[in-house]
């Protein structure tokens, strides 16, 4: 090819080409270089690339340039790992929030015709609308699991929701099914809940649900869930817990609550809760039956006047 199309081509391409000599001197500046350097080639031909752009990552720069020259391989370096080498300023009306135009770099050895001088020429790719547009996948992707994770809460109390609840116990469930895991679930009534509502107001009745909530959640570890499961019913799966120690767990959370009080536009108020507990057993059909075991037992404790623990016993 005709050496002359050869230098069109460099010059009108649409990525920035560099040619420098060992010396670091600039010998070939195209186009691209022109318009976003806003220096022309013949400003900058025959200068020290350095002293063109003190800023340039000098160490990192002529180790690379060092490396091309010493070993005849040509080198890229992504945006990834380094975000630009030359600070041109993007122009994409699309992608203000970026301050400099992202750069992919190519480093490439280069002889002259007559295979006596070495070259290193650097390639530039204007990488900014990928660069912004996987950004901005990126904000989008935590934005769409932070809303995942809202998801998973009541809004009131904090405490997770139903629908979080019922997919932690189908695992737990399904995990005991396989490995013999022994785990156990307590229904949570909030005492005579409609008279603090009727007394004292929604909003005072709102405060008691968290204070309750903040209450068992103090006496819980992390590897349990409670979830409020509707009203003032909540729901709690101890994992790893026998019934025994599940009883010990529920009957103190019973016993603070009751000792508490909350304290609401200048009224302190008194609550109680009921419970009732049922364990993991090999004989249960779904997570389900389990939840309704311990509903029969929140009945029993709520029938023989409420402020008590039942554990279901089939009786």
């Amino acid at each position: 090819m005709d050496n002359n199309v050869l230098r069109i081509i460099v010059q009108d391409i649409s990525v920035g080409v560099v040619v420098l000599d060992q010396a670091y001197t600039v010998v070939v500046w195209n186009k691209f270089m022109e318009k976003h350097s806003r220096l022309s080639s013949e400003e900058i031909i025959g200068r020290n690339i350095f002293d063109a752009f003190p800023y340039l990552p000098k160490e990192w720069l002529d180790l690379k340039l060092r490396s091309v020259f010493l070993l005849k391989n040509f080198s890229f370096t992504s945006w990834r790992q380094r975000p630009y080498l030359f600070k041109f300023t993007q122009t994409h009306p699309i992608t203000g929030s970026a301050e400099f135009m992202f750069q992919d770099c190519v480093f490439l050895p280069v002889l002259d015709a007559s295979c006596e001088k070495d070259y290193a020429t650097i390639v530039i790719q204007d990488m900014t609308n990928v660069a912004l547009y996987e950004k901005q996948l990126e904000e989008l992707k935590e934005i769409n699991s932070t809303l995942e994770q809202l998801s998973q809460y009541d809004v009131l109390t904090s405490a997770f929701n139903r629908r979080y609840m019922e997919k932690q116990l189908e695992q737990e469930f399904n995990k005991s099914k396989r490995y013999g895991n022994m785990f156990t679930v307590a229904m949570l009534d909030i005492d005579f809940f409609k008279k603090v509502n009727d007394n004292y107001g929604h909003q005072a009745g709102d405060e008691v649900l968290r204070q309750v909530t903040k209450i068992v959640t103090a006496e819980l570890r992390l590897s349990d869930v409670l979830a409020r499961y509707g009203g003032e019913e909540f729901l709690i799966v101890l994992t790893e817990t026998d019934l025994q120690t599940a009883g010990l767990v529920c009957d103190r959370i019973r016993q603070k609550v009751e000792a508490s009080s909350v304290v609401f536009n200048e009224n302190t108020i008194k609550v109680t809760i009921s419970l009732g507990l049922s364990c993991y057993k090999d004989s249960l059909g779904d997570y389900l039956q389990l939840v309704n075991e311990a509903d029969i037992a929140l009945y029993r404790s709520k029938k023989e006047g409420r402020n008590r623990l039942t554990i279901f016993t089939g009786e």
